[in-house]
Order: structure tokens, then C-alpha cells, then sequence
């Protein structure tokens, strides 16, 4: 009986626990020429470079995040030119918790655009 108590005891603390944790998941696929994610709480990228011109948002979710929009294309960091996934992934390891400036072409338009420090890690390394 007391086996059966411990038990269903768990049972109820693991199910009480499952909303808590439930934006702790990120499904992410990544490959030098495309990066795609999503998390449970409903945030998702997809980037992608496969012309070799930038990197295009294909997607971004909420529209708008870090002051991206789907359909733009980041042409540079702090000044050094990207072509690919990579290099964004690879700038963005090298400057993890740096402040960084991207140059995007958006709708035939140079856009500048401000990130915190941390935000171009957290946006290519996703954390639950």
C-alpha cells in the first residue's frame, strides 16, 4: 500500500511540475547553409544562405524580434561581411556576449540594426 501512495505521490508531483518546464524545449537543425529552430514557448527561426548573398530570415517568430523581419537579409556584422549561415554562427561564437551591429538589406533598403550584448548568441543558440 505504501508502495502504491509513493507512487501516485510522483505521479502528481511530475504532473504539477509539467507546465513549469514546458518552454524549456528547443527543437533545433542547423547546417552551414541554414539554421532552423523552434521553441515551445511559440518563438522559431528559420536562416537561410543557400544563394551565398547573406543571410536571409525566412523566418522569425514574433515578426519583429532583436529588430528582425522575415524576408530580411544580413549582409554584414560589425562591418565584416556574411555570406552564409556559417559565418554569422561562427561571428556570433567568436562575440557571445558582445553588442553587435547588423547591416541588413531589407525591401532593397540598407537597414542598420542594434543587438544587445548576448542577443546574436541567444538568437543562433537558442536556450529553453
Amino acid at each position: 500500500m505504501r508502495h502504491i501512495a509513493l507512487t501516485a505521490a510522483f505521479a502528481l508531483a511530475a504532473a504539477l511540475a509539467a507546465p513549469a518546464h514546458a518552454g524549456w524545449y528547443v527543437s533545433m537543425h542547423g547546417t552551414a547553409e541554414s539554421l532552423t529552430w523552434k521553441g515551445a514557448n511559440g518563438q522559431a527561426l528559420n536562416l537561410s544562405s543557400k544563394d551565398g548573398k547573406g543571410v536571409v530570415v525566412a523566418m522569425i517568430t514574433p515578426d519583429g524580434r532583436d529588430g528582425l523581419h522575415a524576408g530580411d537579409r544580413i549582409t554584414a556584422v560589425d562591418g565584416q561581411s556574411v555570406a552564409h549561415v556559417k559565418d554569422l554562427v561562427t561571428y556570433a561564437n567568436a562575440h557571445m556576449q558582445d553588442p553587435v551591429k547588423l547591416t541588413l538589406e531589407r525591401r532593397g533598403h540598407a537597414v542598420h540594426v542594434a543587438l544587445a550584448a548576448g542577443k546574436l548568441g541567444a538568437l543562433v543558440h537558442p536556450h529553453p
